[in-house]
Order: C-alpha cells, then structure tokens, then sequence
C-alpha cells in the first residue's frame, strides 16, 4: 500500500508498543481520497489479527484513535465528526458526512505490538 495523505511519525515505548502518528490536512478536492486511505489502512489492520482494535494491555494487536474536524467554506468555523470504523463492512462512518466543498482536518493514531508493526512496516512501509 503506498500511502499518499497519510505521512506517519512513529515512537516506541520500552515494551515495544509502537505508535505512528499522522495529520492530514489537504485540500478540500482530496477529501474522498484522504478518507478512502484511513479505510484502506483500517481495513488491513483488521484483517491483520482477530485481536483489535482495542487496547494492547488487553492482549489486542492493535488500537487506533481517529479524530476529524470539518471546515465548511466561506465559514471560520469548523465542526467536529463522529467516526466509527465498521470492521465487519470495513467502512469508515463519519456523522456528520463532509460536504463536497469541505476541507478535513485529521488526526490518526494507529499503535500495535511488535508483530502488527513489523507486518504494517512491510505493507504500507512506514517507519
């Protein structure tokens, strides 16, 4: 998977948890395809193991945090939406649903264990 919106920073923690962080904010043109990304991504995470999400000290493989704000044209303001990631239909379900003009603000944790991190690194090389 060669990843186009998504551009991760990654951590470790003593146990060999590792985090990849990630911001995407692009134009509003790329909305659809930022988000097809996440699901992509979410979806082979799924497929990864029976194990996630959810979290690590709870013997899953992996857990993530998605979180997104949508920036209406011609607006100063900005709302946020709910996000909730159908594993079974392997969907991203956003409330509300952007709007074609809408630009997203993203943010995505994605954190798993040593083995989730060596398979993520070798499908979507990541660091």
């Amino acid at each position: 998977m060669e990843l186009q919106y998504l551009e991760f920073d990654c951590s470790e923690d003593t146990e060999g948890v590792v985090c990849w962080d990630a911001l995407a904010q692009p134009a509003a043109s790329h909305t659809a395809a930022l988000l097809r990304e996440v699901a992509q991504l979410l979806a082979w995470a799924s497929r990864f193991g029976p194990q996630g999400p959810g979290p690590l000290d709870e013997g899953a493989d992996w857990d993530f945090d998605l979180q997104i704000q949508l920036h209406h044209p011609n607006s100063p303001n900005s709302t946020p939406a709910q996000t909730q990631w159908q594993a079974a239909q392997q969907t991203l379900d956003i409330r509300p649903a952007p709007s074609p003009g809408d630009r997203v603000e993203l943010s995505l944790s994605l954190s798993g264990t040593p083995a989730f991190a060596q398979a993520l690194r070798e499908h979507a090389n990541v660091p």
